[in-house]
């Protein structure tokens, strides 16, 4: 099962890195691809996970989940 996530607080190529670190850690988590122009990451897993579980995982970063599609 997929998710694409709507990400806050992106601005560079180590915002991305940080967040693809924190969301893989998650887990269920299988794999993550993030995209900066778009400020998305689309999340791989094998079980569903909430919004809030990713923005705990985001706790003490500047990024925010805002939404999801």
């Amino acid at each position: 099962m997929k998710k694409e996530l709507l990400l806050e607080g992106m601005k560079c190529d180590g915002c991305v890195a940080t967040v693809k670190e924190k969301l893989s850690a998650i887990a269920g988590v299988e794999e993550v691809i993030v995209d900066l122009e778009e400020k998305t990451a689309t999340v791989k897993m094998n079980q569903d996970i909430s919004e809030t579980t990713f923005n705990e995982a985001l706790s003490g970063t500047k990024f925010k989940v805002t939404g999801s599609k």
